[in-house]
């Protein structure tokens, strides 16, 4: 038996085929035509993909499909599931002046603790007001939820996905009847709230031709890719942190239960239990990491290579990854990056090895503050690296576990979806690597730590002046 998986993401549909185990089998990817416009996106490109990206891989078994992809969509598609416009994604502004035509209203109905978050103009309730409805039956707010319609025929969507709506009740996990009327929004074209691991249906006829599948194999509704990739590096348990190091970054910290009192962090209902995901965003993460390599004139082999060389005898050279301000634990978009306490002898390994613990502890200032106190799981393009997961877990002080593909987070997510519906067990090997922290490093991490805060704060007064 083994599941296959569909990531509808930003630039590129991703299709992999796990073992019943979670192993994975195969993977591939296709990408999607330019758009016509910034922040648009032809549902059908998602479609094609599929259909391409399925074609190259080897389906012998495959007895289920499970889905995620991009949040805070807006896909409006007729009674028969075709769409009636493009779809403004998760990025696109238009939104803003409809948002801020009904703030005051929301803020007068304690809209955010009804949504669990601070109404904010990206979100699909206010890309509807702004484009209208015409001619839709149903609006969907996520991608993977117009393929499960492509899929099963069936319209539905998840708690994580309807999270960043701005229209669910994150203590029900259903529509908000007070939001829903205050936006004169029309109730029926919202899809139901399913489960992540609901069936909906069974692969349609057409689907199965497409796709060249069995028809009838059950789809699972599975969940958005923030939610999925928080679960498919392996925090699902309350006080569990997942860390996502991509060009930008992420720490997500699971809680067990829902609180409706404001955090400043965005919530996501999580798709396993009834607790909750916080995320808090890193603005600069591989970023800053690729911004140092470049600037340093290193190649990624040759960085890995003197950043290992540079981590026998570290020095204290701190690295401030600020390029592009920052969002949590402080907002301060004027603040800018840099170097602190650089010796003479410090080299490029050296510069590179600060960069690299310097997004870890401008990491670990995060969880702090979360106040998750639980292992951590570290995912995305930056966790192959070969030094970059330990020094997470020196800085953190506390076990860091990399699964077997990090980068495949998301797609390895909603293959436990699926596993928790169909009573599958993940192996050994796909739990990955585990480092800990080093005993030895601990006092000069302190120090590091201390010099980190305190140039931070000096950072923040230059900004300001």
């Amino acid at each position: 038996m083994s599941i296959l998986v569909l990531d509808c993401g930003s630039s590129a549909l991703k299709a992999t085929v796990f073992a019943d185990d979670g192993a994975v089998i195969a993977t591939t990817d296709a990408g999607y035509p330019d758009a016509a416009a910034p922040h648009r996106r032809a549902p059908e490109d998602w479609w094609r993909a599929a259909v391409e990206a399925v074609g190259r891989l080897p389906l012998d078994g495959v007895a289920a499909l499970s889905l995620t992809g991009m949040m805070e969509n807006l896909i409006a598609v007729d009674a028969f599931g075709t769409p009636v416009r493009e779809a403004a994604l998760y990025s696109d502004p238009v939104g803003t002046e409809a948002f801020e035509a009904v703030v005051a209203r929301l803020e007068a109905a304690d809209a955010t603790a009804i949504l669990g978050n601070a109404p904010r103009p990206l979100m699909t309730a206010f890309k509807l007001l702004a484009l209208g409805s015409k001619g839709a039956e149903w609006v969907l707010p996520g991608s993977k939820d117009y393929l499960a319609l492509r899929l099963t025929g069936v319209a539905a969507t998840d708690p994580s996905c309807a999270s960043t709506t701005g229209l669910m009740d994150i203590g029900t996990r259903d529509w908000s009847d007070k939001l829903v009327e205050l936006l004169d929004v029309d109730r029926a074209m919202l899809p139901p709230i399913r489960a992540a691991e609901t069936v909906l249906g069974g692969l349609t006829a057409e689907a199965a031709v497409a796709l060249q599948l069995p028809e009838g194999i059950p789809v699972l509704n599975g969940c958005g890719d923030a939610a999925a990739t928080t679960i498919g590096s392996g925090a699902e348990r309350p006080d569990e942190v997942s860390v996502y190091l991509g060009t930008s970054g992420w720490v997500a910290g699971v809680t067990g239960v829902t609180e409706r009192t404001p955090r400043p962090y965005y919530r996501l209902a999580h798709p396993l239990h009834g607790g909750l995901i916080e995320v808090a965003p890193i603005l600069s993460a591989g970023a800053a990491a690729q911004w140092a390599r470049e600037t340093l004139g290193l190649r990624l082999p040759e960085a890995e290579r003197l950043a290992g060389e540079a981590d026998g005898s570290p020095g204290g050279a701190l690295f401030l990854p600020y390029l592009n301000g920052e969002r949590t634990p402080f907002v301060d978009l004027q603040l800018r990056a840099g170097f602190a306490n650089v010796a003479a002898t410090d080299g490029a390994g050296a510069l590179y090895y600060a960069a690299l613990e310097g997004v870890a502890f401008a990491i670990a200032a995060n969880v702090r503050a979360m106040g998750a106190a639980g292992p951590v799981y570290l995912v995305g393009g930056g966790a192959q690296s070969a030094i970059w997961p330990q020094l997470m877990a020196d800085v953190l002080g506390r076990e860091v576990t990399v699964p077997e593909h990090p980068v495949l987070a998301a797609s390895l997510g909603a293959w436990r979806v699926a596993a928790q519906a169909l009573g599958l067990t993940m192996g050994a090997t796909v739990r990955g690597r585990v480092f800990h922290p080093r005993a030895d490093r601990a006092a000069r991490i302190a120090l590091q730590q201390r010099r980190f805060e305190r140039a931070t704060e000096m950072l923040r007064e230059l900004a300001r002046l």
